[in-house]
């Protein structure tokens, strides 16, 4: 990490010590081994990725054939979120993203990349798993009737509704009911093109 985001520590650091009461314990829990948990993270993705490339059959790319500017780029973003990833789950979505990279190289394709980065860093285990859902379903299926017990309704709903903004999910109206219980939109959903690219590329 550069010198910015260790000074930019510090000096939360000292605003969190600075809280009455709550202040000096909050910071030792946050803070006290935060960087070399940081580390560990990142070493540990490394040993495993080093470990799982050399058993593998796939057809990893001369890294020549990557655009090298484009490519650290990506790896400097990719470091950095395994670095401060806490769900063990999103650590193994990454390495997945590491090594289709490096089977489909990085070159003239940067900000499409980027995005699947971008995303897989902000979806939560729910999504993850609404996305693998849909991939395994041959046709649309009614949003409402996507459940699981112990998550609310809503927060389902809002799940998708992220997703669709995301351009991984087309929706298609089915019936607007008014009354009753409550109103309720009914709509088909279905991953789209990208939302198929995002599920072979980082998902898979």
């Amino acid at each position: 990490m550069g010198s910015n985001s260790m000074n930019k520590d510090v000096v939360i650091e000292a605003a969190i010590q600075a809280i009455p009461y709550v202040g000096a314990p909050l910071a030792t829990l946050y803070y006290g081994n935060k960087q070399e948990k940081r580390f560990r993270r990142l070493e540990k993705f490394y040993e495993e990725l080093k470990e799982e490339i050399s058993k593998s059959q796939n057809n990893y790319k001369d890294i020549s054939q990557h655009n090298p500017d484009e490519l650290s780029a990506i790896l400097e973003e990719l470091n950095e979120k395994v670095e401060s990833e806490h769900l063990e789950l999103k650590r193994r979505l990454y390495k997945n993203y590491f090594k289709k990279t490096m089977i489909q190289p990085v070159n003239g394709n940067f900000d499409e990349r980027k995005l699947l980065l971008d995303i897989l860093s902000t979806l939560t285990p729910l999504q993850i798993e609404i996305i693998a859902f849909l991939a395994k379903q041959a046709s649309p299926v009614q949003g409402s009737s996507i459940s699981k017990p112990g998550i609310e309704q809503s927060v389902i709903s809002g799940s998708i509704a992220q997703l669709k903004n995301f351009g991984l999910i087309d929706g298609a109206l089915n019936s607007i009911v008014f009354g009753g219980a409550g109103n309720s939109i009914n709509e088909n959903i279905v991953l789209s093109n990208f939302g198929k690219k995002f599920n072979t590329f980082c998902l898979s």
